[in-house]
């Protein structure tokens, strides 16, 4: 007599249930597709993609809310309160200077990121995993796009600057383009040191470090250096070395392919860069593969196909590595220099506010006394000063600390480890970068950096708070703090 009402009471139950995980998956899915629209949509640096990204965000969180998924205590949390207050002063202070469609760039970057990363972290496992292997393929086809660009000559995949092409791919940015690749980079080989057997990871990695490297930012290799020697202190060098050593060979074979290719003046060699970029991928593959003592065979024709190509395109090649390293083996940039000159002699008369966005216009005197104007000053420390003044930094400070603590505070999750440390590699990657481009600009990178520390400093969806656990004293082993909801 008592199965009927306990079959009953559960058959009851599993609808809503099931119910529930779709929405949450629903949810997951439609950050993937944020992220994807802002990666192919130019970023979503204009007004036409960018409200179908606000729409695609919102959605999202109302499903998660919806859900149960997304407790609405989370929405007091300090990085969301610190993205939504320096949303509101971006708004007040555009208006007031009348510019309110520049401030909805800042809006996107405090309020837009702080959504990604309270949804993103609420997820379940299945849409967890659909969203941190989307959001590598998206950088896959963005890094695909920008080898294209390169080796076919193909605006705007590909962008000429200094006489040589730069991958660009959809971003049509080319240090955009870095700066999003680089973070899912050592994502996918923080992951590789806990799935080193993963010829996917593997596969991705290769071709997001040959992308990072077609657009030759150089922005985006100091980026790259600060977050692999994140991942070298929390990982370990020689974890480290062996899932990186097929990815960086490979790619390193993809790039050297695209060398004849590089100068403006000369035709694209696409059959050269194709060919290349099968026997790097075959290249990381066998790597990965095989045991330690034979990494030496794959590695010795990876470079002996390298040499012979090097000398049978000996004088194109000769050329192309002149210019490459004329116009970017250089730490100098007048025109970066010039800017901040700028930015900073704005931010001397307007202190506390800032001129307003979309009012900072830099002049400088470059090279040959010639007046140079642009609208950006190419670091985000100080474009954030010279559009919303001191306030709008301070906010921004507040945003950035809280965020950082979020993901500090989950580093106790010891089966996370290896996408933890992808998580603080890629922040790194971004806060360094930020330095030298204007990425707060440009939603796809905010976001999907939010995307990955969200995925980092997972709770599992309803879940308040999590007790505090004692420290441990075992060496090797993180301290376990209590979770924030």
């Amino acid at each position: 007599m008592e199965r009927g009402p306990v079959g009953t009471v559960d058959a009851a139950r599993l609808p809503q249930r099931g119910w529930n995980d779709v929405t949450v998956t629903s949810s997951s899915l439609l950050l993937l597709m944020a992220l994807a629209a802002t990666a192919f949509g130019q970023g979503a640096f204009f007004s036409t993609v960018r409200w179908f990204v606000v729409a695609l965000i919102a959605l999202a969180l109302l499903l998660a809310l919806a859900a149960g998924a997304l407790p609405a205590t989370d929405l007091r949390s300090g990085f969301v309160l610190a993205g939504l207050s320096l949303a509101v002063w971006a708004l007040v202070r555009s208006a007031v200077a009348g510019t309110p469609a520049d401030g909805l760039r800042w809006v996107l970057f405090g309020a837009g990121t702080a959504v990604v990363i309270a949804v993103s972290r609420r997820l379940d496992a299945v849409s967890r995993e659909t969203l941190a292997g989307g959001a590598l393929v998206v950088g896959v086809v963005v890094a695909v796009t920008g080898w294209l660009g390169v080796a076919l000559h193909m605006r705007p995949w590909g962008h000429p600057s200094q006489g040589l092409w730069r991958a660009a791919s959809t971003l049509t940015y080319a240090n955009a383009t870095a700066a999003l690749l680089v973070p899912l980079a050592l994502v996918a080989l923080a992951r590789l040191t806990a799935r080193p057997r993963s010829a996917y990871l593997c596969l991705a990695a290769t071709a997001l470090l040959a992308g990072a490297g077609a657009t030759l930012s150089r922005a985006g290799v100091a980026a790259f250096a600060a977050g692999l020697l994140v991942l070298c202190w929390i990982l370990g060098p020689r974890a480290l070395a062996r899932a990186a050593a097929g990815p960086v060979a490979g790619a390193s074979v993809a790039l050297v392919g695209l060398v004849p290719s590089l100068r403006v003046t000369v035709p694209a060699r696409p059959l050269i860069a194709g060919l290349a970029v099968a026997c790097g991928l075959l290249v990381a593959v066998l790597i990965q593969r095989v045991s330690r003592p034979a990494l030496l065979l794959p590695v010795a024709g990876a470079a002996l196909v390298a040499a012979v190509f090097v000398i049978y395109r000996a004088p194109e090649v000769h050329h192309a590595i002149r210019a490459l390293t004329h116009a970017r083996f250089s730490v100098a940039s007048p025109a970066r220099s010039g800017e901040a000159a700028a930015a900073l002699h704005i931010i001397e008369h307007h202190p506390l506010a800032g001129v307003g966005p979309g009012h900072a216009i830099l002049r400088w005197t470059g090279p040959g006394s010639r007046l140079y104007v642009d609208r950006y000053s190419h670091n985000e420390y100080l474009q954030v000063l010279t559009d919303l003044g001191i306030a709008g930094a301070a906010l921004v400070g507040v945003f950035l600390v809280t965020t950082g603590r979020l993901l500090w505070r989950a580093r106790a999750d010891l089966a996370e480890r290896a996408l933890w440390a992808g998580a603080v590699a890629a922040g790194t990657a971004f806060l360094v970068h930020s330095g030298f481009d204007f990425l707060w600009h440009v939603p796809a990178i905010p976001f999907t950096v939010g995307a990955i520390v969200g995925l980092a400093a997972h709770q599992p969806p309803g879940r308040r708070c999590a007790p505090a656990a004692p420290p441990s004293n075992e060496r090797g082993q993180w301290n376990a703090p209590s979770h924030e909801g």
